[in-house]
């Protein structure tokens, strides 16, 4: 292998050097994700900042029209004098103007209490020439100002430059109005293009916060845990109205969905046979990162090779997993069971008649109370526990999410293996990290992490064709 004058070899120069570029898929990815949640605040942005400019303008601003005249001077005394005296007359208007006489001319001239509009008049370099500006916002006003300079300034500049006539060479007549409409409906588009270079700024700056697992090589960058697999984002056609969550028992499901989960349920399965244990706790950062979808999935797939299995909702405050799987009727729940206020029969729902699976779920209810988490680390819980370790072959527990990590931690004690669930580019690097570190610190048998709502391809999963095929999985989920 080569190596350069600084002993560095070619592939550490190489590592170094595309450490060094910028990853312009991964920085795209990342804005486009940032302005899918962000892109109502772009748009606000955009639409308050054309407002604002809008009615900025329209209040300081107003229709402006511009009336002019070109002028020939002529010198009554010497003609051969003109051009002087048109430069004279130009030099000498600004005081003229300032003075106030040329003004109390004109408004006796037109009936005017003041001169609606601004004059002005410059001189065309070697020629008798001079051009008179009036400016204002009335055309007619401003074009009759402009005949009454033409006619009144001559007697007015006399006694400073002498007597000379004004001869109209070219008239622009009575103008239209121009210059509002253009200023409002620019200033507008300016202040849209304000708000959005301050929309694209604020999720620059999102994406500089918001540090997110996005993929496997996030998860292993940023934290040294095991990887159990990535389950790939679920598309199915939108119904009006439908509230369940996504479950393989879904009759069109989702064929790499369905093989992303077996190949989760195969690694975890391997887990607990080390362990030789039953009991598996999933947990997540924070809600809605698809913990109650991977745990009642996880709990359809075991049940699918046969096994008898118990999927409980311990999550007393947001129970999920009636909701997920689309169980109708009405239970009890986990926290009722553990109070003494109802059996287990009466809180069950079986799969066994419907699907023939021997899969039996607790769900929450509907409309949990007063929550008393501190069952879940009661006696009562170990109890409870231990009697379905004596008619199941796994039990899956669906367990509030880390941010409420007391009670999560509560059934530590009680566990063989612990899943935590991670959403893709979703709850905080920060949180995770925080979230996986405290879970281990308790004494949690950690399993590993899941990857939630990945890129279809993505690592961790086989294709749909592999199974069945080439490995001869029998599992009907």
């Amino acid at each position: 292998m080569s190596e350069d004058s600084s002993g560095r070899s070619a592939s550490d120069l190489s590592t170094a050097s595309d450490a060094g570029k910028i990853d312009i898929t991964g920085f795209t990815d990342s804005f486009l994700r940032g302005f899918r949640r962000l892109w109502w605040l772009v748009l606000l942005l955009m639409a308050a900042g054309a407002a604002m400019q809008y009615f900025h303008t329209s209040s300081y601003s107003s229709s402006s029209c511009t009336a002019e005249a070109t002028v020939a001077v002529t010198s009554v005394a010497n003609t051969d004098d003109s051009n002087s005296k048109a430069d004279q007359m130009a030099s000498v208007f600004p005081y003229i103007v300032s003075s106030g006489v040329l003004n109390d001319v004109i408004q006796e001239d037109l009936g005017l209490d003041y001169i609606p509009g601004s004059i002005h008049v410059t001189a065309i370099d070697g020629s008798n020439l001079i051009t008179v500006r009036v400016t204002g916002s009335d055309p007619e006003q401003v074009y009759a100002v402009l005949q009454s300079v033409i006619k009144n300034y001559p007697t007015v500049a006399q006694y400073v430059v002498g007597q000379t006539e004004l001869q109209i060479v070219d008239d622009s007549g009575v103008p239209a109005v121009t210059g509002f409409s253009s200023v409002t409906h620019g200033s507008a588009r300016r202040g849209a293009m304000y708000g959005l270079a301050v929309g694209i700024a604020m999720i620059l700056v999102y994406m500089s916060l918001a540090r997110t697992i996005r993929d496997e090589k996030d998860l292993k960058r940023t934290m040294n845990v095991p990887y159990l697999g990535t389950l790939p984002i679920y598309r199915r056609k939108k119904r009006r109205h439908r509230k369940s969550g996504i479950s393989i028992l879904e009759h069109n499901v989702q064929q790499d969905y369905l093989e992303a989960i077996r190949l989760v349920r195969t690694r975890i399965q391997r887990k607990l046979e080390e362990k030789g244990g039953k009991v598996v706790m999933v947990t997540s950062s924070v809600p809605s990162e698809g913990k109650s979808t991977v745990a009642s999935n996880l709990a359809v797939s075991l049940a699918g090779e046969g096994k008898t299995v118990f999927l409980v909702d311990c999550d007393f405050r947001n129970p999920s997993v009636q909701r997920t799987l689309n169980i109708k009727g009405s239970y009890p729940g986990l926290e009722k069971i553990l109070g003494g206020q109802a059996e287990l029969s009466d809180a069950l729902y079986s799969y066994e008649e419907k699907r023939g699976l021997n899969l039996y779920v607790i769900p929450g209810p509907k409309n949990p109370g007063s929550s008393h988490t501190d069952l879940l680390g009661s006696e009562a819980m170990k109890s409870f526990l231990d009697q379905l370790r004596n008619h199941a072959d796994y039990i899956v527990l669906d367990t509030p999410p880390s941010d409420l990590i007391a009670d999560a931690m509560l059934l530590v004690q009680n566990i063989d293996l612990a899943v935590y669930v991670v959403g893709c580019d979703f709850a905080r690097t920060s949180v995770i990290v925080q979230g996986v570190s405290e879970l281990q610190e308790s004494g949690a048998p950690f399993g590993g992490c899941v990857l939630n709502g990945g890129k279809r391809g993505s690592g961790g999963y086989a294709k749909s064709y592999s199974y069945g095929k080439n490995y001869g999985y029998t599992s009907r989920y």
